[in-house]
């Protein structure tokens, strides 16, 4: 019984350090996988290098879609090569089982560092090998050491471990940036903005357009949106920014998020073109969802039938044929139809102004406009648009009545608070310093009217 202390410690670390601190960087990494039980997968598999490490990694990582799989899958790994490793020592004569320990600590930090399953399936797999060979020689008389050593080896092994995962800067920004990807690909807005807050975001600007996303689908983007450290409108929605992987899992995510799944379905295929395979399971399931949602059925059938051939699909599918099976398709191409979809432009404001003219008046459409054209300082655009629309707000929001303000006599009833507030602003900005009135007035729209240039 006491030679298995030493694996219980490193078991329990193992599982409880991933499950607290690995967790969505491993979720992650199933939605960016793929794994097919299909001819053309194995195919494309064995045409590259080390095929059977990137198979089984594969097949491995399509179970990290939920939460308790990938702690329970690394701790068994880190465990299995504890075992080879103590079983390779003892027939070189070498009975420590502390230096077994070392090694599966050495493998469970190649997991933890790595961007997929397959580089820890690959040192299994070594050590598999390792192990089938030293079966050959004869086993030496090995001396252990006292078990309070090796135990105490086990904790010094698996705390180190623990600390180097919980304190590397990288580890950590991997784990930040997939928590919150996790969060936006499941609608979790308050998870978002509990990741993506103000202080967060003046350390990590790629946060912002998270926060502004998660901020309109909570209602919230006119009230709040200028308590994050915004410099310009690339903060808001990339504008413009080269498409990478980032920018195109946001705009993906952003026209899903207004409806508009044409223009998703277009940003999750370039998406998947930055991908391992070509293709993932987090784009497959927005593919066959935002297919569904045009009425594009037979597209729809099509990616469904894709994930059936995965392991753990096949309730996610059945979902989306049964709700197939009660609508009517309708012809995803057809005149009517593309005109409630924007044009593929890589300005989202031109796209945003596109959905206004074609009658898609959400509220979270209509915020992104208004807020955006804010961000240009183009304050009669703004001024227009808002009154065409000021049915939708009995009363206005914060920043609207600040911008409103700006202009001088405003068309539309502004608060006395607001009013007494831009008179202090006013009165400030005569007596202090520029600094004092930024750190007072930061959370407002006139600091960042007069302290950002205005776009052409």
């Amino acid at each position: 019984m006491k030679k298995f202390f030493a694996p219980l410690i490193l078991f329990a670390g193992s599982f409880l350090c991933t499950w607290l601190l690995q967790r969505y960087t491993f979720i992650y990494q199933e939605y960016t996988g793929l794994f097919l039980n299909t001819g053309d997968y194995f195919s494309s598999m064995f045409r590259g290098s080390l095929p059977i490490s990137g198979v089984i990694g594969d097949f491995l990582t399509q179970f990290f879609r939920f939460s308790v799989y990938a702690p329970l899958i690394v701790s068994l790994g880190v465990v299995l090569a504890y075992f080879l490793t103590r079983s390779i020592f003892s027939r070189l004569g070498l009975g420590w089982d502390v230096l077994a320990a070392a090694c599966a600590c050495g493998l469970w930090v190649v997991i933890a560092m790595a961007p997929t399953a397959r580089r820890g399936v690959f040192v299994l797999l070594i050590l598999l090998a390792v192990w089938a060979l030293s079966r050959l020689l004869q086993r030496k008389k090995a001396k252990s050491l006292p078990l309070a050593w090796e135990l105490g080896g086990a904790l010094f092994l698996t705390a180190g471990v623990c600390l180097f995962i919980g304190l590397n800067p990288k580890l950590r920004e991997t784990e930040k940036t997939a928590e919150l990807r996790v969060a936006v690909a499941n609608y979790d807005w308050d998870r978002v903005l509990a990741i993506a807050t103000p202080a967060e975001t003046a350390l990590d600007r790629s946060l912002l357009p998270f926060a502004g996303l998660a901020l309109g689908e909570k209602g919230q983007l006119a009230n709040r949106l200028f308590l994050y450290p915004l410099h310009e409108q690339a903060d808001f929605d990339f504008n413009q920014l080269e498409d990478n992987e980032t920018v195109l899992f946001f705009k993906a995510m952003l026209y899903e998020t207004l409806h508009c799944p044409n223009e998703a379905i277009h940003n999750f295929a370039q998406l998947a073109t930055l991908q391992d395979h070509g293709l993932s399971f987090l784009v497959l399931r927005h593919l066959l969802a935002d297919n569904y949602q045009m009425g594009n059925y037979a597209l729809a059938r099509k990616f469904g039938t894709i994930l059936s051939r995965s392991t753990l699909h096949g309730q996610y599918v059945s979902h989306f044929n049964a709700l197939m099976e009660q609508g009517t398709p309708h012809a995803p191409d057809s005149v009517g139809f593309r005109k409630t979809v924007p044009l593929i432009s890589h300005d989202p404001l031109y796209n945003l102004l596109l959905l206004e003219s074609n009658g898609m008046r959400s509220p979270a459409a209509v915020d992104r406009i208004l807020c955006t054209l804010l961000l240009q300082r183009k304050l009669d655009r703004f001024q227009s648009l808002l009154l065409s629309v000021q049915d939708r707000y009995p009363t206005l929001p914060r920043y609207y009545e600040e911008a409103l303000l700006l202009g001088g006599n405003p068309p539309l009833p502004v608060s006395e608070a607001t009013r007494r507030r831009y008179a202090d602003f006013q009165s400030a900005a005569s007596r202090l310093s520029p600094a004092e009135v930024q750190k007072k007035y930061a959370d407002t729209y006139w600091i960042y009217f007069l302290s950002v240039p205005a776009s052409d």
